[in-house]
């Protein structure tokens, strides 16, 4: 039997992309070194520039964010160069394994997976620690829809010299960013979440201190899919590339950042924080409990919900798709059976994709047995709407 689409992909990534992006990303075919191409090439980096609010370099790595921060690793770290890994969630303790593989010592800053980093627990460490020469950070943690406040923490790095590598697939374009403002080195990002795009590209800022570490790494890594150096030189300096580009996916990826900017990028972001505050209010009126451990540091394009008792998490999720037709995400990893994650990125940082949302959720959560009054978490959510713009 043929799976049915999804009628609404509210997942955490990726998910629903708006029609004009769809009829972007089917421009005619072109070879990359068409001046056609070259000039659509050179017009995305400077829309991601506005974007990432930064006038440093700007590449973009051909394959998801992993590659970005592979690569940011590959590039920047080497044999005994001590990296403060800051861990929040599940991906922060990922990027351990990079730093391993290349030779560098990790000193691990943790907190509850449902928690955040605080900007002096990093000013205390990187005191004890005064030989550290990176800090990598997860921006906002999908696995557990939380925040971190990376302002602050790339301004404590600054004091101490601290070159900061910091991962904002989920953060650019739901949270403010200013990659050069706040002293950002390296910022890897993704069109596939809450710029509302496809994956498979990953747009990564580079600043000139990073440039510089990379030139003086003792085997530089050149002529590798993950070299940035390589992306330098081709593209930034002489306007080619390093290996063949995804067209297509590089003709959705300017259609989404022009789309973002024509709303407006402050505007854009104040949807995704309206509408993350309203999901988070008409979860609490059905009765739930959010994941984070408190407001101020929930992500606005992602809601993590606790598994209420009684429900099995798995057998909501399947429900919701299979029934309704609208795609969630559950826990990932060790967070599995302990939250499910409700997206609401891109197109779908809006009122009327909200309450379909919640709408199916609570009938869901009684299907499953969960006691839940019909129409609670809907008003809770409008109820939190006045902000919308």
């Amino acid at each position: 039997m043929m799976i049915e689409w999804p009628a609404m992909s509210l997942a955490t990534g990726p998910g629903e992309v708006t029609n004009r992006t769809l009829r972007d990303s089917i421009r005619p075919g072109v070879n990359h070194y068409d001046p056609v191409f070259l000039d659509l090439f050179a017009r995305t980096c400077d829309l991601l520039k506005q974007v990432f609010r930064t006038e440093h370099d700007v590449v973009i790595l051909q394959g998801e964010t992993v590659l970005g921060m592979e690569a940011a690793a590959a590039c920047l770290i080497g044999p005994g160069d001590r990296v403060l890994n800051l861990v929040s969630g599940i991906f922060g303790k990922w990027f351990e394994q990079f730093i391993t593989r290349n030779g560098g010592e990790t000193i691990e800053l943790a907190v509850p997976y449902d928690d955040a980093v605080d900007p002096q627990q990093v000013r205390d460490a990187l005191r004890r620690h005064r030989d550290v020469k990176f800090l990598s950070v997860i921006h906002s943690e999908t696995p557990s829809g939380t925040v971190n406040p990376i302002e602050e923490i790339c301004g404590v790095a600054r004091e101490f010299d601290v070159l900061t590598i910091v991962d904002t697939a989920l953060g650019l374009g739901s949270h403010p960013f200013h990659t050069d403002a706040w002293g950002i080195d390296v910022a890897v990002a993704g069109p596939q979440k809450a710029l509302g795009g496809v994956p498979g590209l990953c747009p990564t800022a580079i600043s000139p201190r990073a440039w510089e570490v990379m030139e003086r790494h003792p085997r530089p890594v050149r002529e590798s899919y993950l070299s940035l150096l390589d992306w330098r030189e081709a593209w930034v300096r002489h306007r080619g590339f390093p290996y063949t580009p995804s067209v297509s996916l590089v003709y959705a990826l300017e259609s989404v950042l022009a789309q973002v900017l024509e709303v407006g990028l402050d505007r854009y972001i104040g949807r995704h924080a309206t509408i993350g505050r309203a999901c988070r209010a008409g979860i609490r009126a059905m009765g739930l409990q959010i994941w984070p451990a408190r407001e101020a540091i929930a992500c606005n394009a992602v809601t993590a919900v606790k598994v209420p008792a009684g429900v099995d998490a798995s057998r909501l999720v399947t429900h919701m798709r299979d029934r309704y037709g609208v795609k969630i995400s559950g826990g990932y990893k060790e967070l599995a059976g302990k939250l499910f994650r409700l997206g609401h990125m891109g197109p779908t940082a809006h009122p009327a994709y909200l309450a379909a949302l919640l709408a199916v959720l609570e009938r869901s959560l009684l299907d499953v047995g969960h006691r839940v009054t019909l129409g609670a978490g809907v008003g809770g959510a409008l109820a939190a709407l006045e902000d919308w713009a």
